[in-house]
């Protein structure tokens, strides 16, 4: 039987996206990939750090979205609380009922 798999959503503030692309590539077992997007937070408990933002209303964001087998998911967490621990650093996970290339 296949591992069920998790998609790990992190968003945290654009200006750490190198450290946590950088922790992330250092995970071990390697990580299958990951994908990064540039965006941006709003809410209450978004901190808008620069005059830019305190003007938009919004945090400058990078989302990282990772598909992996379910039992990874604490490792990784684990890994990024040790290299970069922030109250910034938000994630979840969803399961995944498919996953394939198209090819």
């Amino acid at each position: 039987m296949v591992a069920p798999l998790r998609k790990l959503t992190l968003i945290c503030p654009r200006e750490i996206k190198q450290t946590i692309a950088d922790a992330l590539d250092a995970v071990e077992p390697a990580l299958p990939g990951f994908t990064v997007i540039d965006a941006e937070g709003r809410g209450p408990e978004a901190e808008l750090a620069s005059a830019s933002e305190r003007v938009r209303g919004a945090m400058r964001a990078a989302m990282f979205q990772i598909v992996l087998p379910a039992d990874q998911v604490a490792g990784v967490l684990d890994a990024l609380a040790k290299e970069c621990r922030r109250p910034q650093l938000a994630y979840w996970t969803e399961p995944v009922e498919d996953f394939g290339r198209l090819t």
